[in-house]
């Protein structure tokens, strides 16, 4: 008469990645797909969503060193918005492509900087602006990750300095 049965099924269960991970959640076709948690020997841990085994979609990875990212996934790797800290509490708030700061962004330093502007394969790149806790900024260009082109910078006075930077360094 017909088939009772169904080969893509979505139930929980297990499923053990080749580097020691568990997952617990989801599982279609055989693969983790839906919601899920991953966790590691080494104490990391995944918890967020699946699609055909890959971390697609929302979803927090701890590290076991207290790092941590929490935002979106695309195939593994981080992609789109989310928020990544690392363990001397330095953290950036933006966009991600292919696991790389890209885009706008916001990092938060531990002595108390805040940068805000563009990054480019995990560097300050572009039009951006750094804030020192003082109350001096720079507000301009940036290039790898160093002030590079047109700039001011602008002290806690409200002093404005106009220049070209080099490589990090005023001309």
């Amino acid at each position: 008469m017909g088939s009772c049965c169904s080969s893509n099924k979505i139930v929980k269960e297990t499923f053990d990645y080749p580097d020691g991970g568990v997952y617990i959640g989801d599982l279609e076709n055989h693969l983790p797909h839906g919601r899920g948690t991953i966790k590691w020997p080494n104490g990391a841990l995944f918890e967020g969503q699946f699609i055909d085994g890959k971390k697609t979609g929302k979803g927090v990875f701890r590290w076991n060193d207290g790092s941590y990212y929490d935002g979106y996934f695309v195939n593994d790797v981080f992609h789109g918005y989310g928020e990544y800290c690392w363990t001397d509490s330095k953290i950036y708030k933006g966009n991600w492509s292919n696991g790389e700061m890209e885009g706008e962004g916001e990092m938060l330093y531990p002595d108390g900087k805040i940068y805000k502007g563009c990054f480019k394969s995990d560097k300050k790149d572009g039009q951006g602006e750094m804030m020192w806790p003082n109350g001096d900024k720079y507000i301009g260009l940036w290039k790898k990750g160093q002030q590079h082109g047109k700039g001011v910078l602008i002290d806690y006075k409200g002093n404005r300095e106009e220049a070209i930077w080099n490589k990090g360094k005023k001309q």
